[in-house]
């Protein structure tokens, strides 16, 4: 069986979807670690009318903060996060670029003794 060539707009369409299902799933796990409130609920409606106060400016940032983290934890490369948040003027004076120390991430099965890494 020989090997196929797969045209460069199928590729690029299939990166495409992968980076749009991990900006999702960046979003639902920042919600998840903030607690952030149920869309159109009270809470929700609250912070979205502070939102263009100090203060809601203020959750904004920390959000993309806390969305940045969770990025470079995960190893996925947070420079469009970052680009969007400078662009909002959400980050604007802070240095978001530099990394937090992040912990490593652990083994997910047993102690793994003997067992070989597949890669």
């Amino acid at each position: 069986m020989g090997a196929r060539e797969v045209p460069p707009e199928a590729i690029t369409e299939a990166a495409d979807a992968v980076a749009e299902k991990i900006d999702v799933l960046l979003e639902r796990a920042t919600d998840t670690v903030l607690g952030a409130p149920q869309p159109g609920s009270d809470a929700w409606q609250q912070a979205w009318a502070a939102r263009d106060t100090d203060s809601g400016r203020a959750e904004l940032a920390h959000r993309a903060r806390v969305k940045i983290a969770i990025a470079r934890a995960a190893g996925v490369d947070p420079r469009s996060e970052i680009e969007r948040a400078g662009r909002a003027g959400i980050l604007a004076d802070e240095n978001a670029a530099e990394p937090p120390e992040t912990p490593k991430r652990r083994r997910r099965s047993g102690d793994g003794g003997g067992q070989l890494s597949m890669w």
